[in-house]
């Protein structure tokens, strides 16, 4: 049975012996059941993992011991990141789940011409949070050990004011390479732009080319905005990842 995992924003050591959080406590507890003496995982997301064992179980309350520490480290050592247009809330979730499995470094939603979904300030901060949750979540599940960055939406041209290193590719529709034909020594950081539904509109994407970006495509069959960004992401980490 595989050991279940849960990320604690804590300074962590073996030895310790301290009392789970609320939702650590609902997740292990309540939900896994898991009792006195059995084994979990916890990571704060500065690398490395910790085994521990359920010390006590009250009504409200549990604690855990925490045996020893690994270093062991799964990370992808091709620093990615997914530049997600926004779009539908569960569709959204999905594209983020996914691409913190597939081992992005970084997250950047972004608010374009078609995106569905309008984020004024007050609800970019609540968005901002669950897709942190999202992402947290997609690390326990897939034995990752550092938390990627996700970081707070911003529209698609100030996101190409921004200098940044590396190498910038958007995903377009039409006759643009495939990922396969991409230099074997393209330039890293690499940052991925996927659209919304509907795709970008012809200004964005003459936008984006302007500002540098290489164009790509994965082919002559539409995908949902959701199945381009993980069909790239995984293409990129086969090429120049871990894949």
């Amino acid at each position: 049975m595989r050991i279940p995992r849960f990320y604690l924003p804590l300074e962590l050591h073996a030895g310790q012996v301290l009392e789970l959080p609320p939702e650590t406590f609902r997740h292990a507890i309540q939900v896994l059941r898991l009792n006195a003496g059995e084994p979990l995982i916890l990571f704060n997301g500065a690398g490395g993992e910790y085994l521990a064992r359920v010390e006590t179980v009250s009504k409200r309350a549990a604690t855990a011991r925490i045996d020893s520490f690994s270093p062991g480290n799964p990370e992808s050592l091709l620093p990615l990141t997914l530049a997600q247009a926004i779009i539908k809330p569960d569709k959204m979730d999905f594209a983020l789940q996914k691409a913190v499995e597939l081992g992005v470094a970084c997250i950047q939603p972004l608010i374009t011409q078609r995106s569905v979904i309008r984020v004024g300030k007050e609800k970019a901060d609540k968005k901002t949070q669950h897709w942190e949750g999202i992402v947290q979540a997609a690390c326990e599940q897939s034995g990752r050990t550092r938390l990627p960055m996700v970081d707070a939406p911003q529209t698609l041209a100030n996101w190409l004011e921004t200098p940044t290193a590396g190498t910038r590719l958007i995903l377009a529709p039409g006759d643009y390479p495939r990922i396969n034909a991409l230099p074997a020594d393209l330039p890293t950081p690499i940052s991925l732009l996927t659209g919304p539904e509907g795709g970008f509109t012809d200004e964005e994407v003459a936008q984006c080319l302007h500002a540098g970006m290489m164009a790509i495509a994965l082919g002559p069959r539409i995908l949902r905005a959701e199945t381009a960004s993980i069909a790239a992401l995984a293409l990129l980490q086969q090429r120049y990842g871990d894949l």
